[in-house]
């Protein structure tokens, strides 16, 4: 069966910079209660102006470029958003339009947090499987959009952004070695953003809420269960992995999945300071931030869980 891998990201993040500093003074808060409890001092966001298909865009041509292909080579598009531009069509299409991919197949995925390891899964099958080469796996999330400014619990978590990898069977750099999804629909209430019958009557009901007692618990414990689990189905000592790149929510949840963690070899990607939760365009973000440290054979492992509740993880060679 053919080897599958990923060989380029390109990522994009609004300019706009939403600190600690200015949250203060638009909700009751302050830079100490929110460093502590989640890791962030700083979010980007988007202007009112702009689309999160801009960042989806630049993200995408800085990947092909990377990769030292056209756009037109391109078979599919693979998009992960739960906060797309607009409704229909769905935003794989967009990309695909204003990069001129004309040829190619796509769809969009909505399982919010874990959705970029859910896409690299399903690119991973469909060249394996598929007469194709070459797919474009996309996030991007504006959830900025869909928080309520005066909620002093949420509010501070989100962020903007977009990330874009080119998956190839075609000679790939970095080897897809195992994946896993999965999901736990019994929890499906416990992370939420209302829809259209919320935006019609009460639009309170629009708003992100969860329940963060409860999501913690399960994002540590699919931490470690990923970090055992994943490596297994490859036959791979899970000791061995060089890193992980965690879906960045809360420096928290980050900081008690490593202590469950014992490999002391292992080192956890973060960068959720900067960029605070943007969803599924999370490990990519912290993935591409982090692309030059990693070393030929290093094994990294992605790991992402949010809404659903879901969980994904995939394991490169690198």
């Amino acid at each position: 069966m053919k080897s599958v891998g990923i060989r380029s990201m390109g990522a994009a993040v609004p300019k706009k910079i939403l600190s600690n500093q200015d949250l203060e003074k638009m909700v009751d808060t302050s830079d100490e209660w929110i460093v502590t409890r989640t890791g962030i001092r700083e979010r980007r966001v988007l202007e009112s102006h702009e689309t999160i298909n801009d960042l989806l865009v630049q993200a995408a041509l800085t990947a092909c470029e990377k990769s030292n292909i056209s756009p037109g080579q391109l078979d599919f598009i693979i998009n992960s958003t739960l906060s797309p531009d607009r409704i229909s069509p769905a935003q794989a299409f967009e990309i695909g339009r204003e990069i001129k991919a004309e040829k190619i197949f796509g769809f969009d995925i909505n399982v919010a947090c874990s959705g970029f390891v859910y896409g690299l899964a399903i690119a991973e099958s469909l060249l394996k499987v598929r007469d194709v080469s070459y797919g474009l796996v996309t996030a991007g999330e504006q959830v900025t959009r869909m928080v309520d400014y005066t909620d002093r619990a949420n509010c501070i978590l989100f962020g903007d952004g977009a990330t874009a990898t080119v998956v190839t069977n075609d000679q790939p750099d970095h080897l897809i070695v195992a994946t896993e999804m999965g999901s736990d629909p019994t929890l499906s209430n416990e992370v939420v953003i209302g829809g259209i019958n919320d935006l019609l009557n009460d639009k309170s009901g629009y708003y992100f809420r969860q329940n963060g007692r409860s999501v913690f618990k399960f994002a540590v414990n699919k931490i470690k269960e990923m970090f055992e689990v994943v490596p297994r189905k490859a036959g791979i000592d899970s000791a061995k992995i060089r890193y992980v790149v965690p879906h960045q929510a809360n420096i928290r949840i980050i900081e008690a999945a490593a202590k469950e963690i014992t490999s002391n070899g292992t080192e956890f990607i973060v960068n959720v300071n900067k960029y605070g939760n943007t969803s599924s365009a999370s490990i990519g973000l912290a993935l591409n931030e982090a692309w030059n440290r990693f070393e030929k054979g290093d094994l990294v492992l992605l790991v992402g869980f949010g809404a659903g509740l879901s969980w994904g993880a995939t394991l490169i060679e690198w």
